[in-house]
């Protein structure tokens, strides 16, 4: 007897579950229902679950409608076949949820048995037609397999893990994380679409035995040849590599890059070496992507040594790069962090071109008061994360841009010199305010700050500070509401006898003797 289908049955009324239940011999129609929910909540929770091959599913539901189940379904599942059930009136919904992707939909009161079982029928022929490619691919263990850390067989899958195989293993090409960004879903090429595409056509001269996917996104294709005395074989494995890239980047438009595997070798075998050898699928970040490698795992490859991060290679920080002022200084530091770093591994590149990406995206914050959104997002700078030429190019350039904004006048000052000025006022009551502090947040050295403010303002920092606070603490006695102790702690003095010599170098006099004169009015 031939494998029934499993089918899921979602509806809030009672009365529907149990007259489509009981409708028609499920069983005899090659069907089985494996699970009833009552609204789209539990429903999504027994999806997960059970993984049924079609689902009925009514629209309006308490908790979770119908419309929003299946546009969570569809985030991770394209082949589940699913049948809208609905009334006259909810049409409208049914239009909606015709672009979510639904196999049919039914309206409820003109649903019979000879109706449902033709419904099924059809079901099942496009079922069965998917199941031809379906043949490419093995069931969930061997996935599983691939995803596990460990090594056990799995008794049921053995005969797959160790036949002798042709491999290829293709990659899409997506960007670098981002200091924990997560990569735009839009760009993502999922399994199903791969395996649509490589299944579409016949590979010449080859017999496609698994199509499997392991971590980090990348499908493992193994292929027998459909001739026992075929020759030159992987001359041919690597024309065939080059017909499955190309089939790819055309269908989809994003690249692709692709691994032969040098002789013939088990699943098992492989996964064995891929689990070993995790770091050279790396190394495309720094030999360039859609290209095609040649692997050899005949022997373990050598792994790459784990260094320090390259963030502070040569005392150089990525955050002192970017406080360089001169441009050809900082593109040459920049390069030499990124240089040594890529010496040392693909890791350790990844690793020092995240902390440029980080120390950007912390010095726009403070230049764009707060407004993240001005700070280029990876949904529209991927394509710069691809490979070590782009992504040096990239922060190069970005770096440029932070100073030439930097670098605009405000006022009649320069940029660094009015948010200067711009945080002294805002944090002058802080009696901890030092001149580091003020170059950290316009991203500066405090000896470059300390000389550009006092060659646009014609005073040092430090006495720019102090006019601020001793203007601050005369607004507050001309009120003549505070006690002298009142404003010197909330001007940013520690010490009332400071603020007293401070006040009376910038006034000519004491603070007591300033307020007993009538403050502003009096001090012409």
């Amino acid at each position: 007897m031939s494998e029934l289908i499993s089918v899921m049955i979602v509806d809030d009324e009672k009365m529907i579950l149990e007259d489509l239940s009981t409708m028609i011999d499920w069983e005899a129609a090659g069907y089985q229902i494996i699970a009833t929910a009552f609204n789209g909540k539990q429903a999504l929770r027994k999806y997960r679950e059970l993984h049924p091959q079609v689902i009925f599913t009514d629209i309006r539901m308490p908790f979770m409608d119908g419309i929003e189940m299946i546009s969570e379904i569809r985030k991770t599942d394209e082949k589940v076949s699913i049948i809208l059930l609905t009334a006259y009136e909810d049409f409208s919904y049914a239009k909606a949820a015709i672009s979510l992707g639904i196999t049919e939909y039914i309206i409820k009161s003109e649903i019979t048995a000879n109706s449902l079982s033709d419904l099924l029928l059809r079901l099942k022929n496009n079922i069965i037609k998917a199941g031809r490619r379906e043949r490419y691919i093995t069931d969930r263990m061997l996935e599983q397999f691939f995803l596990s850390e460990e090594m056990t067989e799995n008794t049921d899958i053995e005969a797959i893990l160790n036949r002798p195989e042709y491999i290829i293993m293709a990659e899409q090409d997506l960007p670098v994380s981002l200091s924990g960004e997560n990569i735009p879903e839009e760009i993502i090429i999922h399994r199903s679409k791969f395996v649509e595409i490589l299944t579409d056509e016949k590979a010449d001269g080859w017999e496609l035995e698994v199509i499997t996917a392991i971590p980090g996104r990348k499908m493992v294709i193994a292929l027998n040849p459909d001739e026992k005395n075929y020759s030159d074989r992987e001359n041919k494995l690597l024309k065939t590599a080059h017909e499955f890239q190309s089939r790819l980047q055309k269908r989809t438009g994003f690249e692709f890059t692709l691994y032969i595997v040098r002789g013939k070798i088990s699943l098992y075998e492989f996964k064995r070496f891929y689990d070993e050898n995790k770091r050279i699928f790396l190394k495309k970040y720094l030999e360039g992507t859609g290209k095609i490698h040649i692997l050899d795992c005949s022997q373990v490859q050598e792994l790459e040594k784990e260094r320090n991060t390259a963030n502070t290679r040569n005392g150089i920080s990525m955050e002192e790069v970017l406080k360089e002022t001169d441009s050809q200084t900082r593109t040459r530091k920049l390069k030499e962090i990124l240089d040594i770093a890529g010496n040392d591994g693909a890791e350790q590149f990844i690793s020092a071109a995240q902390s440029g990406y980080i120390a950007l995206k912390h010095a726009y914050r403070k230049v764009y008061n707060g407004k993240e959104k001005e700070f280029p997002q990876i949904t529209t700078c991927w394509k710069n994360w691809l490979d070590a030429e782009k992504i040096i190019l990239w922060l190069q350039e970005q770096m440029e841009v932070y100073h030439e904004y930097i670098s605009r006048e405000v006022k009649g000052y320069s940029r660094i010199v009015a948010d200067a000025e711009e945080y002294i006022y805002r944090s002058f009551r802080n009696p901890d305010l030092s001149l580091n502090d003020v170059a950290a947040y316009v991203h500066l050295s405090p000896g470059y700050l300390s000389s550009e403010f006092k060659k646009e303002t014609g005073v040092t920092l430090k006495s720019y500070l102090t006019d601020v606070r001793i203007d601050a603490a005369k607004k507050m006695m001309d009120e003549g509401k505070y006690k002298i102790y009142e404003i010197c702690s909330a001007v940013g003095y520690n010490s009332s006898q400071y603020f007293s010599q401070a006040f009376y170098k910038k006034t000519g006099m004491f603070p007591t003797e300033y307020s007993r004169q009538g403050g502003r009015k009096n001090e012409n």
